[in-house]
């Protein structure tokens, strides 16, 4: 089985891997487990002091959060892969998983106000309706 588990840099990504390292242990046979993280550099672009290689920087930071969120994984036995991508999330996610062959996509899902609802919606409920494999949502 394949699972790819989404985390950012937040308390609920620790819970995530948490969780998913509970049903993990539950699988007759190891899973195949990567952890993605997705930047999107175009969409923080005008926020950036001219000069800094935006790409660069977030690539590092998600290099080093993928680190911290793994040993949690690494502590309780399982090996696992990354990637990190680059663009709107839920088309980078939906994606990925079906060019990897993802068995089942594990991602957070935050409580958006009513405005961020009506306005941006959410990553997870636009993954939910556009992956082809199961997701778990934990929140």
């Amino acid at each position: 089985m394949k699972l790819a588990v989404l985390i950012a840099d937040d308390q609920l990504s620790k819970k995530i891997i948490e969780k998913t390292v509970a049903l993990c242990q539950e699988f007759a046979e190891t899973p195949e487990i990567t952890l993605i993280h997705v930047v999107n550099d175009k969409a923080i672009a005008e926020d950036v002091e001219v000069g800094l290689d935006l790409e660069v920087n977030l690539m590092e930071d998600a290099q080093k959060m993928i680190a911290e969120k793994g040993e949690l994984l690494s502590e309780a036995g399982f090996i696992y892969k990354t990637a990190i991508l680059n663009g709107f999330p839920a088309k980078e996610i939906t994606k990925y998983a079906d060019e990897m062959g993802i068995d089942m996509l594990i991602m957070g899902h935050h409580d958006l106000s009513l405005v961020q609802k009506m306005t941006i919606g959410s990553v997870a409920k636009k993954v939910v309706q556009h992956a082809t494999c199961p997701v778990l949502l934990i929140k």
